[in-house]
């Protein structure tokens, strides 16, 4: 079990807190000459220090676990590798930890030793069968099984579900908001109006205006989001229709031509289940997962699907 950043993440973090510390010192330079404030520095220096900082503080943590105990190793970017081994003896209990900040649902496990200290592992990598991963630390350190959790990923349950089931009051509560955003867009098209800019207010204001409430307000009930249900053969999707009628769509195996992962969010480095039709026709997972648990996912997906080429390995 491992918990950290990879180098190159690091690196993007700690260049994008460089940039921007860049950017504003021009700024700050001039202000300290007795120029005009800065406003901007005032978010963009702890921004460029945070990311700076998050870049060379955070951890690497990995546990190694066997019939002896656990063997933890911890390091930071320069420093060198700290170990400890916590003996199987000094353990008393092993139980399942559901993360709290963590979306979808991520579990650790809380090991609690002789002296009442409470170690927290690394995120349990396989999401789809935690309870198996726990039972199975749990005997080799020698205590029962980890209590079971409630998992709706879980391989061993009749069907995983993916997402929250959709509701068509989100989307009533948007369209209610709607009409007050395109007022509030519409404020500067009427101030540009009476000062005279007719050009600016014709020109953009007023269709910004436009393209938002109608964009809103047509397609708030996709904003309520989907609700995926995979059992053995078939993958059931559930959301909201555009009128706000409750739809559902049925992808039986033999329909699926590909079950993929989406490139990451370049912001959360965290992916999409992408599952593709025959027919060309595309449905993304409603939640996104770290690439172990996105990876973990697809696994379980096709496996429920039962989709396995000639040569033995799964489709997609």
């Amino acid at each position: 079990m491992r918990k950290g950043s990879s180098l190159s993440e690091r690196l993007v973090w700690a260049g994008s807190g460089a940039l921007v510390l860049l950017i504003v010192i021009p700024g700050l330079v001039n202000w300290a000459s007795g120029g005009p404030p800065l406003p901007a520095a005032f978010w963009a220096v702890p921004l460029g220090l945070f990311l700076i900082g998050v870049a060379v503080l955070e951890r690497n943590i990995a546990w190694i676990v066997t019939q002896d105990g656990i063997l933890i190793g911890e390091q930071r970017p320069f420093g060198q590798v700290r170990k400890r081994l916590i003996d199987r003896r000094d353990i008393v209990d092993v139980r399942i930890r559901k993360n709290r900040f963590s979306y979808p649902a991520g579990f650790s496990l809380a090991c609690t030793l002789v002296s009442g200290d409470v170690l927290i592992s690394p995120p349990l990598p396989d999401i789809t069968r935690v309870n198996e991963t726990s039972a199975r630390i749990a005997r080799l350190l020698g205590h029962p099984d980890a209590a079971p959790v409630d998992n709706p990923l879980d391989a061993d349950n009749a069907e995983i579900t993916l997402g929250s089931p959709a509701s068509a009051e989100v989307g009533r509560v948007i369209r209610t908001v709607a009409p007050v955003l395109a007022g509030l867009c519409a404020v500067p098209f009427f101030v540009a109006f009476w000062i005279g800019e007719w050009e600016l207010a014709l020109g953009l204001l007023l269709p910004l205006s436009l393209i938002i409430a109608t964009a809103l307000y047509r397609y708030a009930h996709r904003l309520s989001g989907a609700f995926w249900i995979i059992r053995h053969g078939e993958i059931r999707i559930e959301r909201i229709a555009l009128n706000g009628q409750p739809s559902a769509d049925t992808i039986k195996a033999d329909e699926v031509a590909e079950i993929e992962i989406d490139r990451p969010s370049t912001k959360s480095r965290t992916f999409n289940i992408r599952v593709r039709l025959r027919t060309g026709q595309t449905f993304r997972s409603p939640t996104r997962y770290d690439e172990n648990g996105a990876l973990a996912v697809r696994a379980e997906i096709i496996r429920r699907l039962n989709m396995f080429a000639d040569e033995g390995e799964p489709a997609g």
